[in-house]
């Protein structure tokens, strides 16, 4: 190879080399834990790093995030920016499936989310139970947080409450905690579990038969009971601000007879669980009812609807047409499904467990409803009717069948006897003919 030639390659080499050493090394700011700069509540710790991005050297002294060298000065690159964005206190979403409402024996799980995720946080479960002297107090807070059983600081994002009773008729929140030092979100809303008993002594009855109300709306809650119905009244109870049970007409609305009426005047006040309740303290069962703030609601039965009924779900608008085209989505457990009516209606034809879940409406521009349970339940069992008649009528001819088996086989035995009686009545005569002639 020509000398001349090999000599301007080797020099061009040697400069880059030069180049490379008095490139001025790259700074790299990072934040600690990595779920920086997003998703940093008020009152987290945060670290922040520097980063100097050149191979064995080590005696870097930092200056925001930009290193000096101390052996030779040598500056590193001051790095790019890194934005924190802090947010108020975390406050965890709290919701029930399949319902906020139970018979007794079912199961009802409780989930916890922070931010739409459950991920890097550990949850705690609580029973909130009415304030008691002695006990922590927490601002704000008209309640103290009764830890559940099993539920501590490594429980998941979910607590499940199986073989529910009536105990559990009661108030539930949770709280989430992560990072070290720890980090304590805000307690959860408060949420209401009903549960009712396996055969209710009335029912309950709404009119008109929706859950979910605009303001200045007339609603009619009725107690249907076999008997005397002037005992029992209906009574709610209020899902925001203090516990309390409320009954009619002692605190809201008026009475004819067991019917209560009232007005929606207020979202806080009328949004609750109402149900009706004997003097004795036996329940109905429940309806959640909304009023919304919303200029959408979406009209849904209130009560049970049976297998194989017609359902018709409507998008109602506050001060618009109700003939506008909706969207009904009904939530799965991956998210949800939706379908679009031109009519602003719904319709199930012939309804099956399957259809059983939240609901909601959403219009272009009016926006969207709450979400509304729909509940479906199998038929009344009929046929259980007809069997206890036949395992009675089957009983009564079995009886019967017995005692004439007993008086029949009586009378066989009385027929015997009085032969043999006879038949030694004669014997008897003829011997003592016979002695007499002898």
């Amino acid at each position: 190879m020509d000398k001349d030639k090999v000599s301007p390659i080797l020099l061009s080499t040697t400069a880059d080399k030069m180049k490379t050493r008095t490139k001025q090394p790259r700074a790299v700011l990072t934040l600690q834990p990595k779920r920086t700069p997003t998703g940093i509540y008020q009152g987290e710790t945060v670290t922040l790093r520097c980063d100097i991005q050149e191979d064995g050297v080590t005696d870097w002294e930092y200056r925001c995030c930009m290193g000096v060298r101390r052996s030779n000065s040598q500056k590193s690159s001051i790095s790019e920016d890194v934005t924190l964005t802090v947010s108020w206190m975390a406050s965890p979403h709290l919701t029930m499936s399949p319902s906020w409402w139970a018979n007794a024996g079912d199961s009802v799980t409780l989930s916890c989310e922070v931010g739409d995720s459950s991920t890097g946080w550990r949850f705690s479960w609580y029973k909130a139970v009415p304030f008691r002297e002695g006990f922590p107090s927490y601002p704000d807070k008209d309640f103290f947080p009764e830890l559940l059983p099993d539920s501590d600081d490594g429980a998941g994002g979910s607590y499940s409450l199986n073989l529910v009773g009536l105990n559990h008729r009661e108030r539930y929140v949770c709280r989430a905690e992560r990072g070290d030092p720890v980090y304590y979100t805000d307690f959860s809303e408060l949420k209401f579990l009903w549960v009712e008993g396996q055969s209710p002594s009335a029912s309950l009855t709404v009119s008109p038969n929706r859950v979910q109300f605009f303001y200045n709306e007339s609603v009619s809650l009725g107690c249907a009971v076999q008997g005397d119905s002037n005992r029992w009244r209906v009574k709610r109870y209020l899902r925001w601000g203090e516990a309390k049970v409320l009954e009619c007409p002692t605190d809201w609305g008026s009475v004819t007879g067991s019917t209560c009426i009232f007005t929606t005047t207020d979202v806080w006040s009328d949004t609750g669980v109402y149900w009706c309740e004997s003097e004795s303290g036996e329940y109905s069962n429940a309806v959640n009812i909304t009023v919304t703030l919303k200029g959408v609601a979406l009209e849904s039965p209130a009560l049970p609807v049976t297998e194989g009924d017609t359902v018709t779900l409507r998008c109602r608008f506050q001060g618009t047409p109700s003939n506008l085209s909706a969207e009904f989505h009904k939530w799965i457990d991956n998210g949800y499904l939706t379908k679009t009516e031109l009519t602003g209606e719904m319709t199930i034809p012939a309804a099956t467990q399957s259809d059983e879940g939240w609901y909601r409406c959403k219009q272009l521009d009016q926006g969207e409803s709450h979400g509304s349970w729909v509940s479906v339940r199998a038929p009344d069992p009929v046929w259980s009717i007809s069997l206890l008649i036949l395992l009675c009528s089957l009983l009564v001819i079995s009886i019967f069948l017995l005692v004439t088996i007993v008086l029949v086989v009586k009378c066989c035995r009385d027929r015997a006897a009085r032969s043999r009686d006879k038949r030694n009545d004669r014997n008897t005569t003829d011997q003592v003919i016979g002695f007499e002639l002898i």
